[in-house]
């Protein structure tokens, strides 16, 4: 399967080829007869060879890109400045062959051979358009610099760089590695306020208890499809399995009710996705999880969490009516400047300015909703690209699901549904939290692209019974 096909000899096999087993993640293939069919045949274009995949220069930005993947899934230079005081710039180190070698070696050009990747380029698009209307000039061009620096690359370096499904694969083994690190800061540096909530002090990007629920949704499922891989032995694959309930645990000890309805809009959409066999294991690990996990979280936690469901309790009551004022700050402000918004990141301060050309006191918090964050800092029409970028993202995996499950490619399929699990998990999540400008979302776009295209032109080569070859 890892050959590659020269221009001579990519040919149509002789025997018909045999269609996939549906019990295994890679079906055999047979191999060409190389004495006819001519490269430029239709159907097989997609095989001819470019010289360039095999470019030192591509393997090593690819590779630069999952150690950057993994530094900012995993926090890892936030701990290290915590634990030295030193900054390290690992990102720095990494970060510059990814990009430079991307652009160098084709990944934009990749990358924008998806609709999707252009809804997204729209947005941040509009986001610079938006920048000269906004209320602050010049905090709203530092956060779009930085966006566009440090954020928006993800795009095509998860989107571009993969060039075969081999490498998608690492993609997704890349993440769960950060997932486990996440874990391993939990355990380390976990703290409990007075409320008995979890957060993690080492960390910025997960160290509110929000941020840190909302970021586990995210990973946890790329663990589970390292869990759901037959060839990885059972010395790897039980301890990730156990690392499952610790997970959990840390999601609902964080209080983030947020957090709490994403995991059931998770739980509901697993069950619509999964097999009969797999609803029966679900059903019956989120009971016995059920059962035994709050048992162990402290009771003012659950009494939080409780007032989900009309339950007492003062704080998250005194809450819940700020969060309220906050949205319906975001809806006036998303009415009264609907084009340009009030700048990229800047609804907090004007709507503090705002309360106070009033007389009155600001609250001076952000929208604690990406969706409406986006339309009063950037306008209705960065909202569209923002929801159709997302949309077209989940909609082009769901359908690489069906595919693969419909020819029996199980792990395709496995790597589908956990993108989709963690997505519809973090996209229920940040409903709560203002997550428009982080780094998961362009990284998870990116990743829809390069999942979708390769693991597409992946079943293609072994339906067509050739040896697969890197696309272009």
């Amino acid at each position: 399967m890892g050959r590659m096909l020269t221009t001579k000899a990519l040919v149509q096999p002789v025997a018909k080829p045999s269609l996939p087993n549906p019990g295994l993640s890679n079906p055999p293939v047979a191999q060409p007869n190389t004495a006819s069919a001519k490269a430029s045949s239709p159907q097989l274009r997609f095989q001819r060879p470019d010289a360039s995949q095999e470019n030192p220069l591509r393997k090593l930005a690819f590779y630069s890109g999952l150690c950057m993947l993994f530094l900012r899934f995993g926090v890892i230079p936030e701990l290290m400045l915590y634990l030295t005081g030193i900054n390290f710039y690992l990102l720095y180190i990494f970060g510059p062959p990814a990009i430079l070698g991307g652009l160098v070696t084709g990944a934009v050009q990749r990358t924008f051979r998806h609709k999707t990747a252009w809804l997204w380029t729209g947005f941040l698009v509009w986001m610079i358009i938006a920048v000269p209307f906004s209320s602050w000039v010049g905090g709203s061009t530092q956060m779009v610099l930085t966006y566009g620096r440090t954020d928006f690359a993800f795009l095509f370096v998860i989107g571009g760089l993969a060039t075969n499904w081999k490498e998608v694969r690492a993609i997704f083994y890349t993440i769960a590695a950060a997932a486990v690190a996440n874990l391993v800061t939990a355990q380390i540096f976990m703290k409990t306020d007075m409320g008995g909530r979890f957060s993690i002090e080492a960390s910025g990007t997960i160290g509110n208890a929000n941020d840190l629920a909302a970021h586990l949704i995210l990973v946890m499922p790329f663990l589970l499809f390292v869990i759901l891989d037959p060839r990885r032995s059972s010395i790897i694959r039980i301890p990730l399995l156990l690392a499952v309930p610790y997970a959990l645990w840390v999601i609902l000890g964080t209080g983030s009710r947020g957090a709490f309805v994403a995991l059931g809009v998770t739980f509901i959409f697993a069950l619509f996705m999964a097999s009969p066999g797999q609803r029966l294991a679900v059903l019956a690990g989120t009971i016995m999880m059920a059962v035994i996990v709050p048992l162990l979280l402290p009771g003012l936690v659950l009494t939080r969490l409780g007032s989900v469901f009309g339950q007492d309790h003062k704080e998250a009551e005194e809450s819940g009516a700020s969060r309220e004022y906050l949205l319906r700050q975001s809806l006036i402000f998303s009415a009264e400047n609907p084009i340009f918004g009030v700048g990229p990141d800047q609804f907090s301060n004007f709507e503090g300015k705002t309360r106070l050309s009033e007389g009155r006191r600001g609250n001076w918090h952000v929208t604690h909703n990406t969706w409406t964050q986006v339309s009063s800092e950037c306008g209705i029409p960065a909202l569209i690209f923002f929801v159709l970028a997302l949309g077209s993202a989940l909609k082009k995996t769901y359908k690489t699901y069906r595919e693969a499950r419909q020819k029996g490619f199980k792990e395709i399929a496995n790597a589908c549904f956990c993108f989709l699990l963690g997505m519809v998990g973090y996209l229920s999540a940040i409903t709560f939290l203002s997550g428009a400008y982080k780094f998961h979302l362009p990284a998870m776009i990116g990743l829809s692209c390069s999942l979708s295209y390769l693991a597409t032109k992946h079943m293609q080569t072994a339906n067509s019974g050739l040896t697969p070859a890197r696309v272009r």
